[in-house]
């Protein structure tokens, strides 16, 4: 082959398959495309100031299971006849910005043929009369798939399987544009409930007004120069909001312990821009939150759209289980932060690497808050069990196998209170210091209990005993004769060591053996 030679690939059919049910993991994927692309363009409907008032902006879907079908429109800008063919016929030819825009690839809308027998797109451009029509079979589709005789590239497939149509008698002021699928092959698609729940968590929508921390979010979100778009969508004329809740479900039942009382924030930058902001939710236990809870999970957004399925972060959490203790979000704010075309993370530059290694530090920190509030949990638990067993031994009828038994646990959970009112004072110490909001929400949830965190009152003075001038502490010990001043001063320092880094009952056992052994 000379230089002069040109090779003309062919690209296959099966890549139509590749860009339709082959992208994704989740045929519900086609509702967050047909969204993000609506949600574009009513943005551009804002800026050219087509709309009367902030609530006319809207997303319907409406999903009839009866009749396998499903309708997706807005009411944006719409698209104008010239510009239908080549945006709505071509293949990852988009004029989008991918750093503005929520959609760019062009191939999203394309969604829709893995799941049904007919995929018909409408649309109206705002001041012309013309509503222009697209039809894709994508029962036939599925048919030139499957025949291997078929050669055709993904041109020419398309050229088959899609027809064209226009008219002149549409209302100029009208603007939409319109997906229909007919005979939607997925269930999962058709379940209303289910459509609402995924939305809810993986769509632009706002928070809804039962949750409680939905303003402060806000207003931090504001602080920070965070923009959360929101926009209204409804399944079935149903509004959609963000499932978040104050309480939290387990065995079907609200939980009176795991009750969200409060958000607490992060955010992280690289070259002086802000890189991501999000925030999360505490209760006043920290318990894993069960699967019955859809919000579960710290999820990854960008343009307020979720990335990736629910546990997308979960890698990044310094122990496997670590994103179930949360509720909350991560915007990816910095611009460079391009959603891939799975839309699973984010494409390979230095902003995602520096997105990954901060989320890992972000995740390492707040590991610490679950992990003390556990430690909190138990010190009031065995607290909880040593009063419980004080309450057991008075009773008059055991026997003495059951008292021996019980003696042994009130000592044994003697030594664990004892070693945590050493260590819970200096848990609440740190938050004190640098994060108020933890500080609050585990010193209220300590005081509630009634466990007494106050550390036992250390005696200082020691006992007499008779030595001579030792120059060591080993000769303290092995020298029976009168301590002098100084001497003394070194015994109280040993004694306060052994009472500061012992537990109470193993420091006075020790320091007990040492005066017996002065005495001798």
């Amino acid at each position: 082959m000379s230089n002069t030679d040109k090779f003309t690939p062919i690209i296959g059919k099966n890549v139509i398959e590749n860009l339709t049910v082959g992208m994704y993991d989740d045929p519900r994927f086609v509702y967050r495309e047909y969204v993000q692309n609506a949600a574009d363009q009513i943005d551009i409907a804002k800026k050219q100031k087509i709309y009367q008032s902030d609530s006319e902006p809207s997303i319907y879907i409406q999903i009839d299971n009866e009749k396998k079908k499903i309708v997706i429109e807005d009411n944006a800008t719409g698209i104008k006849q010239a510009e239908v063919l080549p945006l709505l016929g071509n293949i990852a030819q988009s004029t989008k910005n991918k750093y503005e825009d929520k959609g760019f690839r062009g191939i999203g809308r394309l969604g829709g043929l893995g799941y049904c027998e007919k995929l018909t797109f409408e649309t109206s451009y705002f001041g012309e009369n013309k509503k222009s029509v697209m039809t894709w079979d994508a029962k036939r589709l599925k048919e030139l798939f499957n025949d291997v005789d078929v050669k055709n590239d993904a041109a020419e497939i398309i050229s088959i399987i899609t027809d064209y149509s226009f008219n002149n008698n549409d209302d100029a002021n009208s603007h939409y544009f319109k997906v229909t699928m007919e005979n939607v092959t997925s269930e999962v698609l058709l379940d209303a409930q289910q459509v609402r729940e995924y939305l809810s968590m993986v769509a632009p929508v706002p928070f809804a007004n039962t949750f409680t921390f939905k303003n402060k979010i806000y207003e931090n979100a504001k602080a920070k120069g965070v923009i959360i778009d929101e926009y209204n969508i409804y399944v079935n004329t149903d509004q959609l909001f963000k499932g978040y809740k104050d309480y939290i479900y387990n065995n079907k039942a609200v939980s009176t312990e795991d009750t969200i009382v409060e958000v607490n924030f992060f955010e992280e930058s690289y070259n002086d821009s802000l890189l991501f902001w999000g925030w999360y939710g505490i209760s006043k236990v920290m318990h894993q939150i069960p699967d019955e809870n859809k919000e579960r999970g710290i999820r990854l957004r960008k343009s307020n759209i979720q990335i990736g399925l629910e546990n997308r972060l979960d890698e990044f959490h310094k122990k496997e289980l670590g994103n179930r203790y949360f509720i909350g979000e991560i915007y990816a704010i910095n611009k460079e932060l391009i959603p891939n075309g799975r839309r699973d993370f984010f494409l390979d530059n230095e902003e995602c690497t520096q997105l990954t290694r901060k989320l890992r530090e972000a995740f390492n920190r707040i590991y610490t808050v679950y992990y003390d509030f556990s430690t909190k949990n138990s010190a009031i638990n065995n607290s909880q069990k040593l009063e419980e067993n004080k309450k057991l031994i008075k009773d008059t009828t055991l026997d003495d196998q059951k008292k021996k038994k019980i003696t042994t646990e009130i000592e044994r959970l003697e030594k664990k209170v004892a070693d945590a009112k050493n260590f819970i004072p200096r848990i609440l110490n740190k938050y004190k210091e640098k994060d108020s909001v933890i500080y609050s929400v585990l010193d209220e949830s300590i005081k509630e209990s009634g466990f007494d965190f106050t550390p036992e009152q250390k005696d200082n003075t020691p006992s007499k005993v008779v030595l001579n001038k030792p120059q060591t502490v080993q000769q303290l010990i092995a020298t029976p004769q009168t301590l002098s001043s100084q001497e003394e001063n070194v015994l109280k320092k040993v004694y306060a060591i052994l009472r500061t880094n012992l537990i109470k009952s193993t420091a006075e056992e020790l320091i007990q053996k040492i005066e017996e052994e002065f005495n001798k």
